[in-house]
């Protein structure tokens, strides 16, 4: 018989919590969709070079994260990625704006939540699932 982990267990409250911060992504990757010379602005002046390589770059990884976070698929590697995305987004901000902490004026505020959460997220899935392929990995008699 084998094992199965459920993706989406409502009496697990992280798992609510990673479907959150999967549904965050989405409006991101709108945004720079919609908005997308401004993010190529943006990234340019970040310092990101080529700007329009890296705005497809962050588009991808963000869907990417949006997609695994919110149906449980390699929340334990994509809880990494996407700390690793809020890290460099802050990054970002701090190169063009200056060092500001509150969110509502143009702070890291909110990517340094989302970033932890992330981290507590993966925390959680390899403590779920130890070892580099979880269940895959372990004899078929554990």
């Amino acid at each position: 018989m084998s094992e199965f982990t459920p993706n989406f267990d409502i009496n697990r409250p992280m798992d609510s919590v990673r479907v959150l911060c999967g549904l965050f992504y989405i409006p991101h990757v709108i945004g720079k969709i919609t908005g997308y010379a401004g993010t190529v602005a943006f990234f340019a002046k970040a310092g990101f070079q080529p700007p329009a390589f890296f705005v497809v770059l962050a588009m991808v990884m963000e869907a990417v994260c949006a997609v695994g976070l919110i149906l449980g698929i390699g929340t334990k590697y994509l809880g990494v990625v996407s700390a690793g995305l809020m890290a460099v987004a802050a990054y970002a901000i701090v190169a063009t704006r200056g060092l500001g902490w509150f969110w509502a004026g143009g702070g890291i505020e909110y990517l340094a939540l989302w970033g932890f959460m992330s981290l507590v997220i993966a925390a959680d899935a390899w403590k779920r699932e130890p070892g580099l392929f979880g269940y895959f990995a372990r004899p078929a008699h554990a």
